[in-house]
């Protein structure tokens, strides 16, 4: 007997959440998640709490998906009185309503909350943006840092592969002094190790805390409410993410040099450990402004360095207006044959959010790429296989709307500068030391 009872059950149309009786629905409420049908429709847009509220078809999927990320602005109250259906006051930075706004703020710098919401939510980008940058040079510093540890065991086995060879040379006698040796080796070994390990940790926590403040942005970003969004920008945009200082890895450690002549003491006939340069890890490149003059043109187009006193620079103005349809920039390395060696299309990190757009190309005396990316102001530097290095902003140096290159004979990037207007002309000009 239960059997047809549940059926009867399970045909019964669900009435509107509302009125809970019309079975006609036809309507959804975005923010409320509720149905209705047409009469609770009407009223419900009426009451002030939900005047503002996007009511979709409840039907149509498509118009619920495109509006599940709605901010919701109409839900904040002003502090003073508790009022919804608010505005912003930008002098006072709060919410206030009509009274507030009567009262105190009637000559004050107004407008809407979904105006300066959106502003916010642009500046929390933008931040989230500096982040990514600054995430990257972690990860950069933590490639040189394995690199180097490779390399330095690779260094320390063929230092004491050395010792081996001359303590078999002068056998038992000195067998001793080799021992100590060993244990000055294993005791540098041990420094350069804790060393090591220390910036690693140093590292790995500045790029959690990077991380996190990243992730909680993101999830700001992605709420439905806007109260959070300004509550986040106040608490990360205020308080600007402070750069974080590299500090230089180590460059000494002590390396066994054989010693066959002068037989006077045991240290001249074996030899000893003296100090030398660690192995050279990933490329750390350093850029350093020394020179910066101003032109008299709206373009440094093209850069050509002539002598250690002369630079010729350039600027073409073209009598047409071409348009350029961008889905690919690439730079692509091509060999004598006319095959592609590699291509590079930026930096996830870096361009995620803008445009790779290489303008301008070279290549160093030691073989390193380096790729001059004028949308988002940063000089990609590229091992000559084509894999990334690092990315270098540029506006750190102070070096903003980059356009061209050139190297001199003594190793100096110049780099030749847009105007930022086409009506100014006084295009700047950088000589840049780098270390490579």
């Amino acid at each position: 007997m239960a059997f047809p009872q549940s059926i009867r059950q399970a045909q019964v149309p669900k009435p509107c959440e509302l009125c809970e009786t019309d079975t006609n629905i036809k309507w959804k409420c975005v923010q409320c998640n509720t149905h209705m049908c047409e009469k609770c429709k009407k009223i419900h847009l009426k009451v002030q709490t939900s005047i503002r509220h996007d009511i979709v078809d409840a039907y149509n999927s498509v118009a619920e998906k495109d509006m599940e990320h709605t901010i919701i602005t109409n839900n904040i109250p002003c502090q003073s009185h508790k009022k919804f259906n608010c505005m912003f006051c930008r002098t006072c930075d709060r919410f206030v309503c009509a009274d507030c706004i009567t009262a105190f703020h009637k000559t004050h710098d107004l407008d809407s909350i979904d105006t300066v919401c959106d502003e916010r939510r642009q500046s929390l980008k933008q931040l989230r943006s500096r982040l990514f940058e600054k995430v990257a040079r972690f990860e950069t510093e933590e490639e040189q840092i394995k690199d180097l540890k490779t390399k330095y065991n690779n260094f320390l086995a063929e230092s004491v592969e050395k010792i081996n060879q001359q303590e078999q040379l002068i056998k038992v006698e000195v067998s001793k002094y080799a021992n100590e040796l060993r244990k000055q080796m294993e005791s540098e070994r041990q420094r350069i190790k804790n060393s090591m390990l220390e910036k690693e940790k140093q590292y790995e926590k500045n790029k959690e805390n990077l991380l996190k403040k990243q992730s909680d942005i993101q999830e700001v970003l992605e709420s439905e409410h806007a109260v959070n969004v300004f509550t986040a920008h106040k608490e990360f945009c205020t308080n600007e993410v402070p750069d974080v200082p590299f500090e230089t890895l180590l460059d000494e450690t002590k390396d066994f040099i054989p010693q066959k002549d002068n037989l006077k003491n045991i240290s001249n006939l074996f030899g000893s450990l003296q100090k030398t340069n660690l192995p050279k890890g990933l490329s750390q490149i350093t850029f350093d402004v020394i020179k910066s003059y101003t032109t008299n043109i709206n373009t440094v187009e093209k850069v050509l360095i002539l002598d250690d006193r002369t630079v010729w620079i350039s600027n073409h103005a073209s009598s047409c207006l071409h348009r350029i349809s961008v889905k690919d920039w690439r730079a692509v390395a091509i060999d004598r044959e006319g095959h592609v060696k590699w291509a590079y299309q930026g930096n996830p990190q870096v361009n995620s959010d803008k445009l790779f757009y290489p303008i301008d190309i070279l290549t160093t005396s030691e073989g390193h790429v380096l790729v001059n990316d004028v949308i988002t102001n940063t000089l990609h530097v590229l091992s000559g296989e084509g894999d990334l290095l690092t990315c270098h902003a540029m506006k750190d140096q102070g070096i903003f709307h980059q356009f061209s290159m050139d190297i001199d004979s003594k190793g100096q990037l110049w780099v030749g500068c847009h105007s930022e207007s086409e009506q100014r002309s006084d295009a700047r000009l950088h000589v840049v030391k780098m270390l490579f």
